[in-house]
């Protein structure tokens, strides 16, 4: 190649590196600049650790905690992340409508900002104050300036109505930070008695007044509400109901792994149709006005948080199913994608054995029948049973070759329109609704078990 052709083509590549190397120096610089000119403050909300709203002689402060807020001033509580992001998005993002640089005195007297009505210190990373004066001739537009210019900006008044708003504002209206999740323990205290749950194994387990296993669902649907009630009013006054007997109520709650635990007094008052009642819980400052939600701890029950269940069963694991109904019986066994009995060579198909499991799943107890003995159910014996079991080869070294129960359900006599029925290696009877008894049934008439 001639010289003279490399040569150019070196000095056309420098160029071309240079000049990308000067765009990338200066773009960022540019696009900082153009956000300043549009802007009042240019900050990122995730810096800010503090907060401090001074209007007169009053002083808002706010300090980041963890992954919250709190108020530190004029009075100490859990701040409300929701409404401080709306504060900082605010002033984030404030449009400068016009700037009047370079004031004399008299023009930074005429805009009131000789001694701002309101400033806005927010500080990080770095620190950037927004001091904010009269309102300006055209509505809904006020007068204000930043830290490090003497500039005069006209901007909107939004951000006003939310820096001016009243301490209580700033609070969090939800209860408590904590979820369901975060329980391993709660106690319910009324005037008819005491009812304990705790957690054990990532399993709900009721301790009184009786001991059963809980439903996860119906606990989390229980503990959800009350741990985010919503504080209506602070600083509220205990109804004169309060003291007569069973108007008040008690949960605690333990935190998952220990801690102090959450005392929460719900009062209720003589109108059963308010939407609101009085709680007592002294981490948000006593007595507080809340969501009507919380006279569920009034009406909450053992039996409405109970596992209704028969147990649960894998369809995959399953390698025998024993049905017993009436005198007759099958022993299912895997045949490729079928399955079935060896005794009269009878196949089902998977779609029918699958139904009957789906329908062993989804059963649940109606009610239970803790005075009944099995004779009076038509349990001893029972005239259906159902068992689900796992196959263990020989060559299975953890546990001995042969079938091993995976779970089941004995059913016995009619109760109204449903039946009596006790889960395979227990003795409380429950009362079912016939569609498992009917879908046994039906694996001798050839019917299909309801998916």
């Amino acid at each position: 190649m001639n010289p003279r052709a490399t040569l150019a083509l070196f000095l056309i590549t420098l160029l071309a590196v240079g000049g990308l190397f000067y765009l990338r120096k200066i773009l960022p610089d540019t696009r900082e600049a153009a956000e300043q000119r549009r802007y009042a403050l240019v900050f990122d909300q995730e810096d800010i650790e503090e907060i401090d709203i001074v209007r007169g002689t009053e002083t808002v402060s706010l300090r980041r905690e963890g992954d919250g807020w709190r108020m530190i001033a004029p009075l100490e509580d859990r701040a409300s992340p929701e409404v401080i992001d709306r504060l900082l998005s605010a002033a984030r993002f404030l449009d400068v409508r016009d700037r009047r640089s370079s004031p004399d005195e008299s023009a930074v007297a005429e805009a009131g900002l000789a001694s701002p009505r309101l400033r806005i210190d927010l500080s990080g990373d770095e620190t950037h104050r927004f001091e904010i004066g009269g309102n300006g001739a055209l509505p809904e537009e006020i007068f204000a300036r930043t830290s490090g210019s003497d500039d005069i900006l006209r901007v909107s008044d939004t951000i006003v109505e939310l820096a001016t708003a009243t301490p209580d504002s700033f609070r969090d209206p939800r209860l408590t930070s904590a979820v369901a999740d975060d329980i391993e323990k709660f106690t319910v205290r009324r005037a008819d008695g005491e009812m304990t749950l705790r957690r054990e194994r990532g399993r709900w387990i009721i301790d009184k007044p009786v001991t059963a296993a809980a439903d996860g669902r119906a606990v989390r649907a229980f503990l959800e509400p009350l741990l985010g009630l919503r504080i209506v009013k602070f600083q509220a006054a205990a109804p004169e109901a309060a003291g007569l007997p069973g108007q008040t109520a008690t949960i605690s709650m333990t935190p998952l792994g220990g801690g102090e635990a959450l005392n929460v007094e719900v009062m209720r008052g003589a109108d059963e149709s308010a939407e609101t009642v009085v709680a007592r819980f002294a981490p948000r400052g006593g007595l507080l006005e809340v969501d009507a939600m919380a006279k569920q701890v009034f009406d909450i029950s053992p039996e409405a948080l109970r596992d209704r269940s028969l147990g649960y069963v894998e369809p995959d694991a399953v390698d025998r199913i024993t049905v017993e109904s009436r005198g007759r019986s099958l022993n299912l066994q895997r045949e490729g994608e079928s399955w079935i009995d060896r005794a009269s060579s009878r196949k089902f198909d998977t779609a029918q054995v699958e139904g009957l499991i789906n329908l062993f799943n989804e059963a649940r107890a109606t009610s239970f029948q803790p005075g009944l003995t099995a004779e009076n159910a038509g349990l001893a014996p029972p005239s259906q049973k159902l068992v689900f079991s796992a196959w263990l080869s020989e060559n299975t070294a953890e546990d001995a070759a042969g079938g091993h129960p995976i779970a089941g359900v004995e059913l016995g006599g009619a109760a109204g329109n449903d039946i009596y029925a006790r889960a395979s290696g227990t003795e409380e009877i429950v009362i079912l609704p016939p569609d498992l008894a009917r879908a046994m049934d039906g694996l001798w008439n050839g019917d299909q078990a309801a998916p």
